[in-house]
């Protein structure tokens, strides 16, 4: 059992975080509209980028059938894009507009393969970032919404109503974490997470003029593995993962309250926090 002199310790680093979050949402978040509610008892994928959804795809493809599918970043550059027909695209960083090839990539290439209705999700930050909103309303099917992802922490009673007002969320430190509160916010009762391997862990190394590199490799990748100088330096970079990974218990947590499942569908993920379960 925590001393009191912990307690306190505790209660006062609770109540600077929740003053700090207010702020951050007074400055940052802005009025958007909840996002529409799913039915009752259905269930969605959150396609991630990792190298292991290729060979789900491939080889279990039945599991995604009769699910919603959400996803992500430069999942559009692949065939499968196409053939899913994700009803739900997720891009959290407003970077990916700020950058023209990114911006090219990305948004040229989904509003010339979309073909269905697909509902687009990005930060609210990114409305007046770049010409995308432009370039995608070109095409009928793409519906844009907005998400707040200012980062909010503090009493666990503050954190929970500001994930159910849309205020904030988790700090998030990639695109699966925003992806995942979208989900629990239109009322999925079970998410999975597939292709979220996480295993940045193995795929970092210093080389002889200490530089920081990475291993990164997506679904998408025909060429597979390739190599990255990163932008930092080690300490900053395991920081990084360790938030990310502490966001997910922190997901977790919120889940379980409000009585939704997440589970793990990546063989060999590196995320502590949800339920797994192997398909088979």
């Amino acid at each position: 059992m925590p001393g009191i002199a912990e307690k306190i310790q505790t209660f006062c680093a609770d109540l600077e975080q929740t003053c700090m979050s207010m702020v951050k949402i007074a400055m940052l978040s802005k009025s958007i509209a909840q996002p529409p509610h799913a039915d009752k008892g259905s269930e969605m994928v959150i396609l991630g980028n990792g190298p292991s959804l290729r060979p789900m795809i491939e080889t279990k493809r039945n599991f995604l059938e009769g699910k919603s599918l959400l996803a992500v970043n430069f999942a559009v550059q692949s065939d499968y894009f196409t053939q899913l027909k994700p009803k739900y695209y997720v891009v959290a960083d407003p970077a990916f507009f700020a950058n023209k090839e990114y911006c090219a990539r990305l948004i040229d290439n989904m509003t010339e393969k979309t073909d269905w209705e697909m509902d687009f999700y990005t930060s609210a930050l990114s409305r007046k970032v770049g010409d995308w909103q432009e370039k995608l309303s070109k095409n009928q099917h793409i519906h844009v919404h907005y998400f707040n992802m200012t980062p909010v922490e503090g009493f666990r009673w503050f954190k929970h109503l500001c994930y159910r007002k849309g205020w904030g969320m988790p700090r998030p430190r990639n695109v699966l974490i925003p992806s995942i509160m979208l989900a629990l916010s239109m009322g999925y009762d079970t998410i999975y997470v597939a292709g979220a391997d996480h295993s940045w862990l193995k795929e970092v190394w210093v080389n002889d003029d200490n530089m920081v590199m990475e291993d990164l490799h997506h679904f998408y990748d025909k060429k597979g593995s390739q190599e990255y100088k990163s932008d930092k330096h080690l300490h900053d970079l395991l920081l990084s993962m360790s938030i990310a990974f502490r966001s997910y218990h922190v997901i977790k947590d919120y889940a379980e309250t409000i009585g939704k499942k997440i589970i793990n569908v990546t063989e060999g993920s590196y995320i502590d926090a949800f339920e797994r379960k192997k398909i088979e």
